[in-house]
């Protein structure tokens, strides 16, 4: 099916919101239902490149991607997590990965030939050195108010495999700072560490904040990576090269809301 691999790494916090909520978050983020962790729908990630390839080429932005009763060329998957920020005692920040995130990965054919590490047991894992801490006979990480007990180093293999999945000069960052938790100690952070922020609506009529709609807002944090598919339907030619051109040329691009205020932009690679 000649599928590939879009990757998405968030440059600044990114909000693709599921609606208001009656909950402690006002607007929060899209996750999946089963495990937590945050998506980006491939409607999402469709209409941002179409309108990119829309400014460039609209004659190919409506082949790739179609126009009113005619379907596309490509199947574009919803983005899942691959990688994930947070604070560590040591080294600053830590990526967090986990085994299931790294199985979706190395199924869809980002990453071949390397084996998944065994899950490791609740408040365990596999550390790399630059946030691992050493002391008292003791080795292990501190992630946010959490201290993990370091079982091996974090597979070089995959470090490796990881590392060159993008160009982006801050995931290169990344040697030596992932951490291999279990799915659940994994879903635990992703559920609670994104960003929230307050924010108020303005009144138009006066220009100042509007009384009672103060209301927060989740986003995912910046240095976040995502990888989502590409690929071409049954019908289609040469599309898909066309589409990997056109990506050359795109390696930002703003995804979700409250673009105005910044937020949103991802390095993107085509793989």
């Amino acid at each position: 099916m000649n599928t590939k691999i879009l990757y998405l790494f968030t440059r600044t916090p990114l909000h693709v919101g599921a609606g208001s909520s009656v909950g402690a978050i006002d607007q929060p983020i899209i996750r999946e239902r089963h495990t937590g962790f945050p998506v980006i729908p491939g409607s999402s990630i469709k209409g941002v490149l179409r309108d990119a390839l829309l400014r460039e080429d609209k004659n190919k932005s409506d082949k790739l991607f179609g126009v009113q009763d005619n379907a596309g060329m490509l199947a574009i998957g919803e983005a899942k997590l691959v990688a994930f920020p947070v604070r560590s005692a040591k080294g600053s920040f830590a990526f967090i990965t986990c085994p299931l995130a790294l199985e979706r990965l190395r199924r869809a054919g980002g990453v071949n030939g390397t084996a998944v590490p065994d899950e490791p047991e609740d408040m365990t894992c596999l550390s790399g050195p630059a946030v691992t801490i050493n002391r008292n006979n003791q080795k292990g990480v501190v992630l946010e108010e959490y201290k993990f007990s370091s079982k091996d180093a974090f597979p070089e293999a995959w470090e490796t495999a990881l590392l060159g999945l993008l160009d982006d000069p801050v995931w290169k960052i990344g040697k030596g700072r992932f951490v291999l938790l279990c799915n659940g100690d994994f879903s635990h952070f992703v559920k609670n560490t994104c960003e929230v922020s307050q924010h108020v609506a303005i009144a138009p009529d006066t220009g100042t904040a509007k009384p009672g709609a103060l209301f927060n807002l989740e986003a995912v944090p910046a240095e976040t990576l995502f990888f989502a598919t590409v690929t071409p339907l049954a019908r289609a030619g040469n599309e898909m090269e066309e589409f990997a051109q056109s990506m050359q040329n795109k390696p930002i691009i703003q995804l979700g809301g409250d673009s105005t205020t910044g937020l949103g932009f991802c390095s993107i690679k085509l793989s």
